[in-house]
């Protein structure tokens, strides 16, 4: 599996340090993209969108689309990725593996470290932050047809009824 934003790409939504550890960065995005991007575009398009991505351009980046006549603008999963990560790493980006057990990086200089109830607001503001781009791309998904996102969308069971025994 591969992450589908960059260090680059990511600062371009977020301030982000070009002193962040890659490899850091990568295991959060991936973290990100199974736990949230994968439930929201469904496994069909997940796993094309991994397998085949220089088709999915205009998914990932954005764009504008016309829809019953009207212009709307898709933010595109990079932005929702982008987000997701973001929170993510507010939420788990101090803490490293070492030999002797999960530590939390501790700087002695000026700085301090962030609250955890800060980190875990943030966290939440990010996600809902991210969601709410990601209704935009669905909603793109959904008036473009894209037919793996609406192989996996729930429809309404009509013919389920509920009655009382006894």
């Amino acid at each position: 599996m591969i992450p589908l934003i960059t260090i680059a790409k990511a600062q371009q939504f977020k301030q982000v340090s070009n002193s962040i550890n890659i490899a850091k960065f990568n295991e959060t995005v991936l973290q990100a993209q199974m736990t949230e991007l994968y439930p929201l575009l469904g496994e069909k398009l997940y796993f094309d969108l991994m397998s085949n991505i220089g088709n999915y351009t205009e998914l990932l980046t954005g764009n504008t689309y016309t829809y019953q006549g009207i212009t709307y603008t898709n933010v595109g999963l990079e932005a929702v990725i982008a987000h997701y990560w973001y929170a993510y790493h507010s939420f788990y980006g101090d803490q490293i593996d070492t030999a002797f057990g999960l530590r939390e990086k501790l700087n002695n200089d000026v700085s301090k470290q962030v609250d955890t109830s800060m980190k875990k607001i943030m966290f939440e503001l990010n996600c809902r932050y991210a969601y709410n781009l990601w209704l935009n791309v669905e909603r793109y998904l959904v008036r473009t047809k894209n037919p793996l996102y609406i192989c996996n969308t729930i429809q309404k069971n009509r013919n389920f009824r509920l009655s009382k025994i006894g």
